[in-house]
């Protein structure tokens, strides 16, 4: 699989040197880096108004949207169970635990929504990214106030200031549960949050020692989460003593900690380094990463001006990363959905999206999710077709199955013997979208990833998925009357126009020369000219819905 991704990418079109032409293709290649799944009509309407003024559309804050309310619902307590029979205590115990289960997928299936139909395209992809860099999971948190509240501060966040970002994350009380500080106390110091702040949050591994872990583990005790679920500074449990982290000594608390990071240089060199290898799907060149740090600070670490700068820049918009990025499935389950143009139930995304490896909120660890070639194998590929042709209305929920299913399936028919460069199935712990570790805990033990994609996560995914069919939903699709408005009436033209809308890269010959194959097939078996499917009704609609399925089930369909 790695192989042919290779060999799609190598036949891309090129740009060249120079100043940078503003034109279809960079408008597409920016708008899918920006947002989720960059539409025809979204396209044209940034290539005519220009790169500056699609920034501005871009980058302009957006106050529109508003969470759904969320409250912190907490088991019964001894109180709240006095004098009820066990049967009355376990069905009060349920209650609580089903309200809480109901509020996080009622605020996924919300933020699922948001990111598949609002015009706010770049906040829910900012979001994205800092949810799988300060990353809490409701596994360890497990209630979900905790979790939907630091959500609400990276959204509120999500395009102003990183410093903003990780003095709030060394307040959040989600973090502080998540990373074991709310037992970080005076005489007693652990050092999971300080290890994690430092090398995942901050400055990145090998920035620091293990005695500055030590000293910065003393500066934060103390923090912890109060009954309200609200932030807590606990004086009595806080080390005020002398304290020295990075070469700076004094009587350090978590803030002036924050500040110490803040200044270190390894610090918007970290950053900068997370977001070009987020935007751009490969690591930075040491000059380039050199130069957009130097700039971040210069910025005071403000989001809005780094990425006006990267995304004005001709070197963003280079052959080696156009159309070259591999999307994560919540990126691939979205996209999908607004290239298709069909409104699809959030809990379908989201649940196709943890079928593939990326349950949101949910993370494997403290280092959130591997990204790139690591969500694609054989497996992998096969589940996301199954998924979009359960968005298309020609796969049933019967025909998905959670990826350990497809791997033991495949395992079974093919004696498990695929090995080598192009790795179709993962190893154990080296699966798409898992992580092996999470760095050094206080005990020198890893934080175990959670298994995302199969077990429980799979099972509540298949449930959600089932209900959706058992309600009787269908997709709201008429490909046929698109491509009648669009003129393309030939199989040749009728190619073109769903290759062109489908995916986010140009088809390669072969690919193309495949579907005008598909579609000539199918229409000589009914005995339709060339020309005239449209005219055929209902056979015209299923037939373009197949052929879809074959497009988002394409290796090229896996790219943005």
């Amino acid at each position: 699989m790695l192989i042919q991704l290779l060999a799609i990418v190598a036949t891309l079109p090129s740009m060249s040197e120079g100043r940078l032409p503003w034109n279809a293709r960079n408008a597409e290649h920016l708008l899918n880096r920006a947002g989720f799944g960059a539409r025809g009509s979204d396209v044209e309407a940034a290539a005519a108004a220009g790169l500056e003024a699609t920034l501005e559309r871009l980058l302009a804050p957006h106050a529109g949207w508003e969470m759904p309310a969320y409250e912190r619902i907490d088991e019964p307590t001894k109180k709240d169970l006095e004098g009820l029979t066990t049967e009355e205590q376990e069905k009060k115990k349920r209650a609580a635990r089903e309200a809480d289960r109901r509020q996080m997928l009622e605020t996924t299936a919300w933020w699922f929504r948001e990111m598949e139909t609002t015009d706010a395209q770049l906040l829910e992809k900012m979001t994205l990214f800092w949810h799988g860099f300060f990353t809490t999971s409701i596994e360890e948190t497990k209630r979900s106030f905790l979790v939907l509240q630091q959500h609400e501060f990276l959204r509120n966040n999500a395009l102003g200031s990183y410093s903003d970002l990780l003095r709030g994350i060394a307040r959040d009380p989600g973090m502080l549960v998540y990373l074991d500080n709310n037992v970080n106390r005076k005489g007693s110091p652990n050092e999971n949050f300080a290890r994690e702040l430092m090398e995942i949050f901050s400055l990145g591994e090998g920035n620091y020692t293990e005695d500055d872990v030590k000293e910065a583990a003393r500066a934060l005790t103390g923090r912890g989460v109060g009954r309200d679920g609200s932030f807590d500074f606990r004086t009595r449990q806080h080390d005020d003593g002398l304290k020295t982290v990075l070469g700076v000594t004094g009587r350090l608390d978590g803030d002036q900690l924050v500040d110490i990071l803040l200044q270190q240089d390894a610090c918007p060199r970290w950053v900068a380094r997370r977001l070009l290898a987020w935007f751009e799907g490969v690591e930075p060149e040491p000059a380039r990463l050199a130069e957009y740090a130097s700039f971040l600070r210069k910025e005071r670490f403000e989001l809005r001006p780094f990425l006006r700068k990267l995304f004005s820049d001709p070197s963003f918009y280079r052959d080696e990363i156009v159309g070259a990025r591999v999307l994560g499935p919540v990126e691939y389950m979205v996209g999908s959905a607004r290239r298709m143009q069909v409104e699809v139930p959030p809990g379908l995304l989201g649940a196709g999206a943890a079928l593939l490896g990326q349950r949101v909120f949910s993370p494997p660890s403290v280092k959130g999710w591997d990204e790139g070639y690591a969500w694609i194998s054989t497996s992998t590929l096969m589940q996301r077709g199954n998924l979009s042709g359960l968005m298309l209305g020609v796969v049933k929920v019967a025909d998905v199955m959670t990826l350990a299913d497809v791997e033991a399936e495949m395992a079974a028919e093919e004696g498990d013997t695929m090995q080598g460069g192009d790795k179709m199935r993962p190893e154990r712990g080296d699966e798409p979208g898992m992580q092996p570790g999470a760095g050094e805990r206080a005990t020198g033990a890893k934080k175990p990833a959670t298994k995302a994609k199969s077990g429980k996560a799979g099972g509540y995914a298949m449930e959600i998925l089932k209900r959706i069919e058992g309600s009787g939903w269908s997709p709201a699709l008429n490909f046929r009357v698109r491509l009648e408005k669009a003129n393309a009436r030939t199989d040749a033209q009728i190619v073109e126009r769903m290759l062109d809308e489908l995916l986010a890269i140009p088809a390669p010959a072969d690919t193309v020369q495949r579907m005008r194959a598909f579609l000539e097939g199918e229409r000589k078996e009914r005995k339709i000219a060339d020309g005239k499917l449209l005219d055929s009704g209902g056979d015209a609609e299923r037939i373009l819905r197949r052929m879809a399925h074959l497009i988002l089930s394409l290796p090229e369909a896996q790219l943005g």
